[in-house]
């Protein structure tokens, strides 16, 4: 049995465990798989002679299929059982806790051992694959183990310089030392904030984004005019 399951961003890169509800086939509880009804007598197929199957093909090439019939239990009930209608088996959902690895990339996939579409006739249940797909996070990005974000500064800020709290992926503030005349774009990087895999941890990288005042008074106009007059900037 396969699913594919979107986790949250934190949730792939830090891990957690996440609930997924999906439809399986079951032997139906009423009659415990047998499709008969209560009470009612079972003889053998008449299609198949009890074999459950029936071959098709011509000389040396034939193929085995379940017999139609009996639906491959060899069997015919005088009455079907009334919750399942003679099949054996019912759809259902199943609810199952699948625990998500740190660092997991989207495609990735994990293998629980004993949780997929149960066996027929007592057979042990397969196997459930799950292919993670990882949602994207209005803040964070991931580049390989690295965590990374973006964050607004004003003017100001940039050529002057700045204290910023940067939020982490584990919810923590750090800050963060903005040097005067730094450029819009610039990077800086924050040691042992990012992911950690196979004995390897990445950094959380900050990029920020200068912010223009769409509008200046007369009075701010004229100061930024002798500011870049000063400074010796065209405008």
């Amino acid at each position: 049995l396969e699913a594919v399951v979107e986790v949250p961003f934190r949730v792939a890169m830090l891990g957690g465990k996440v609930p997924v509800t999906m439809p399986v086939t079951e032997a139906c509880p009423t009659c415990a798989g047998s499709g008969a009804a209560a009470g009612a007598t079972v003889t053998t197929c008449p299609e198949c002679d009890g074999r459950g199957s029936i071959s098709f093909g011509q000389g040396s090439f034939a193929v085995n299929r379940p017999c139609p019939r009996c639906r491959g239990r060899g069997r015919i009930p005088s009455q079907p059982c009334p919750t399942c209608h003679g099949a054996g088996e019912v759809r259902t959902e199943r609810r199952v806790m699948i625990t998500v690895p740190p660092a997991t990339e989207a495609g990735s996939k994990v293998r629980l051992k004993g949780q997929g579409q149960p066996g027929r006739g007592g057979a042990p249940a397969g196997d459930l694959v799950v292919t993670f797909q990882v949602a994207p996070d209005r803040f964070f990005q991931r580049d390989g183990l690295d965590i990374v974000c973006e964050v607004p500064i004003n003017l100001a800020q940039a050529v002057l310089g700045t204290r910023l709290r940067v939020r982490t992926l584990d919810g923590k503030k750090v800050v963060l030392k903005v040097p005067a005349g730094t450029q819009p774009g610039r990077k800086f990087r924050i040691k042992g904030q990012g992911l950690e895999k196979n004995g390897r941890k990445g950094d959380q990288l900050v990029g920020v984004q200068v912010t223009l005042p769409e509008k200046l008074s007369p009075e701010q106009e004229e100061l930024m005019k002798k500011l870049a007059d000063s400074a010796g900037m065209a405008y």
